[in-house]
């Protein structure tokens, strides 16, 4: 499908390492000036999900005829809320508020009610292989985020040092500080380089006359 992004706006990266945590960063440089929701409109959110490979391109070719996905919309960025709110809160090493696990759990409800059971393995898994309703696209969301919750790894979700994206630290210390060393990581190596360099500028030469 076409992409719905404008001329000069970067592709979003994809470095949560989880699909929930890819979706609360979906807003790409959220306190800078290159800030770009990318998923503002129906196919933005299309559009990302055929990307983190929870529709395929012909089903979201499908979801995109039908008619007045407004609801859908709403009910995305609803989700996004509650998801960014619920895990900047486990960052922080606080409790998530009621409201925003309330708002997750009429999601992830509605996900389990329509799911189908998808063989894996040896076993199963939930999956929604034949997406018909506007918001289904959010219910992989929905359910990976209540699995992430409950899981041993949520220790490892921490905050970007450079921005406010999360992702799961999967570093063998749990030592990553970055969202991306590309992108936050090279930015916060300029500055430091920058810095070390007025530093030096600052500083009288060597044996210079200090007066006195």
């Amino acid at each position: 499908m076409e992409t719905s992004r404008p001329a000069g706006v970067r592709e979003l990266p994809i470095v949560g390492g989880h699909l929930a945590l890819d979706f609360a960063n979906t807003v790409d440089d959220p306190e800078g000036p290159a800030r770009f929701d990318h998923v503002a409109t129906y196919p933005g959110l299309l559009e990302w999900s055929v990307r983190v490979h929870t529709v395929s391109a012909t089903d979201a070719e499908r979801l995109a005829a039908l008619p007045d996905p407004a609801d859908a919309l709403a009910r995305a960025h609803t989700l996004r809320s509650a998801l960014g709110a619920l895990f900047a809160a486990v960052t922080d090493g606080a409790p998530p508020e009621p409201r925003h696990w309330a708002a997750l759990r009429g999601f992830a409800a509605e996900a389990v009610a329509n799911a189908e059971l998808v063989p894996e393995g040896s076993g199963y898994t939930l999956g929604w292989p034949r997406p018909r309703r506007p918001e289904s696209v959010l219910w992989p969301v929905a359910h990976a985020a209540v699995e992430l919750l409950t899981a041993a790894d949520l220790a490892r979700v921490k905050r970007c040092a450079g921005c406010p994206w999360v992702f799961l630290d999967h570093s063998r210390n749990s030592s990553r500080r970055w969202c991306a060393m590309n992108d936050c990581g090279t930015h916060a190596k300029i500055r430091r380089y920058v810095a070390r360099r007025a530093a030096r500028r600052d500083q009288p030469a060597a044996g210079a006359d200090t007066g006195g």
